[in-house]
């Protein structure tokens, strides 16, 4: 398996093999955006990709490939707009997180999937990065979240890895009810 030539080091074999392998039993698996990446893990196990408005045609074509190898592969243009069911995700993919410039944006980006995860559910990042300070700031974003069970792994030189497990059902009840606070506005 591997991905298109333009996908670089996060298209490459070892990469999609280990995210394969991470991802083996948590199906259904989401990939957001990131057509290409939905296509090459259809060949492995089903993949609902969620792209944006302006990605149809390819997202059709894509299909089409599916179908034609009998690839599972499930392409809703919308992204974000699509309501996923409570509890109803395996795993969800994300492609370059670290491209989020705004800290609280990506944060937000990742509290908002957690209702959707299964309790025993995970989140990945893949990111194209040799910098410690991206893993770092990766690492933290998952914490934030209060995603748990976060490892970062380099299945080969320049692209990472940033895997979290679905927080505890307390926790997601906890953060549901009133958001947590931010160090500094404790204050009262």
């Amino acid at each position: 398996m591997r991905g298109p030539l333009l996908s670089g080091l996060l298209g490459s074999a070892a990469t999609l093999e280990r995210v394969c392998r991470l991802l083996q039993g948590h199906q259904p698996t989401v990939v957001l955006s990131a057509l290409w990446l939905a296509e090459a893990l259809a060949s492995s196990f089903p993949v609902l990709a969620l792209v944006e408005e302006e990605k149809r045609s390819a997202a059709l074509r894509a299909v089409r490939r599916a179908r034609k190898s009998a690839y599972p592969l499930l392409v809703v243009s919308a992204a974000e707009d699509v309501p996923l069911g409570r509890g109803a995700v395996g795993a969800i993919l994300v492609e370059n997180l670290m491209d989020v410039k705004d800290q609280a944006a990506a944060e937000d980006l990742l509290v908002g999937l957690l209702p959707a995860l299964r309790p025993d559910g995970v989140v990945v990042s893949l990111d194209a990065t040799k910098h410690q300070e991206t893993e770092a700031r990766l690492a933290g974003l998952f914490l934030a979240a209060t995603l748990t069970g976060i490892a970062q792994v380099r299945p080969r030189e320049g692209a990472l890895l940033t895997i979290g497990s679905a927080p505890p059902l307390t926790v997601m009840a906890v953060r549901a009810v009133r958001p947590l606070a931010v160090p500094g506005e404790l204050r009262e």
